[in-house]
This record gives C-alpha cells, sequence and structure tokens, in this order.
C-alpha cells in the first residue's frame, strides 16, 4: 500500500513538474521566436532552453510517458544547440537570416508541441492512477 501511495505521490509531484516545465518551455519559445539580433545573450538563451528541453525530457522519461515525447524534447534541445552553432558560423546577413528563420521553425513547433507533452504526462498520471485503484 504505501509502494502504491508513493508512486501516486511521485506522479502528481512529477506531473506538476512537467506542466510547469513545459509552460515555461513555451513560453520561452514564443519569446525566442520574435528575436531578431544575435547577441551574446540570444546564445545564453538557446543554451539554457536546451538545457530546459533537455531536462523535459528527462522528466518525461522518468514519469513513463511513451518513447515519442522524450526523444521529441531531446531533439529539439539538439536542435536548439544547432541553431546556435549557425548563429555562430553566420558570416553574412543571408546566413543570418536563415539561421533566425531555422530559430523560428524549431520556437513554433516547440510552442505547439509543449502542451501536448504536458497533456501526454497528464494522461500517463491518470492510467496510474485508474491501475492503482
Amino acid at each position: 500500500m504505501l509502494t502504491c501511495l508513493a508512486l501516486v505521490a511521485f506522479n502528481v509531484t512529477a506531473l506538476g513538474d512537467i506542466s510547469k516545465m513545459s509552460s515555461d518551455i513555451e513560453a520561452e519559445a514564443r519569446a525566442l521566436a520574435t528575436v531578431e539580433t544575435v547577441s551574446p545573450e540570444l546564445m545564453q538563451r538557446l543554451e539554457a532552453f536546451s538545457a530546459d528541453a533537455q531536462q523535459l525530457s528527462a522528466s518525461l522519461r522518468g514519469a513513463g510517458v511513451g518513447q515519442d515525447m522524450p526523444c521529441i524534447f531531446q531533439g529539439i534541445a539538439n536542435d536548439a544547440m544547432e541553431r546556435a552553432g549557425e548563429f555562430a558560423a553566420a558570416d553574412t546577413q543571408e546566413e543570418q537570416d536563415a539561421a533566425f528563420m531555422n530559430l523560428r521553425v524549431l520556437m513554433d513547433d516547440t510552442v505547439m508541441l509543449a502542451p501536448m507533452a504536458a497533456a501526454a504526462a497528464a494522461d500517463r498520471a491518470e492510467e496510474r492512477n485508474v491501475a492503482f485503484r
């Protein structure tokens, strides 16, 4: 019985964490999609965004959410670092414009997927709660 209660408590905590992480990542993606200037701050924000996406991926995996969502957010984390690399390597305005276009596509995808991650975690928690009844 205590094991069941511990698992339910873990699910509620993990769900709350995942929901907040998903909301935070969505908000930052919306903000990053509006950036128009390459700066050290942008590079730092991309690194932090990548780390947050990686943490969300690990949390989704830890909560038992199916393979797709953890893999998707690991990919988003990797892609964010690739976007940072594109900015660092951009020598021309054309290359910089392409990097911004790629950044916006990634951020738009993240805005769409973040709520799905929270929903998938909620679904998984509900499945576990039903199993314990």
